[in-house]
């Protein structure tokens, strides 16, 4: 499993903990507004990814990410993967 894969497992558990999507249900090209999240679930998933992977997102940043594959590939240039 590639470092982006481990990251994008990651991440959907963290969506679906925070949902009631089922983990299985949830893809990379999964658009978060559409899944259900409303800006507050957004602002509170964007702190547990700081937290899950010990990284500072700026606002600009938060704000453009849409979908699973977008968060994977902000955190993989985070983390340098």
């Amino acid at each position: 499993m590639t470092d982006s894969q481990q990251i994008e497992q990651r991440i959907k558990r963290i969506i679906a903990d925070k949902t009631k999507l089922d983990e299985a249900d949830l893809h990379a090209g999964l658009n978060l507004e559409e899944s259900g999240l409303d800006s507050f679930a957004r602002i509170e998933l964007i702190l547990v990814i700081e937290e899950e992977f010990d990284i500072e997102l700026s606002d600009s940043e938060s704000a453009n990410v849409a979908t699973i594959a977008d968060i994977v590939t902000l955190i993989a240039a985070k983390v340098g993967t």
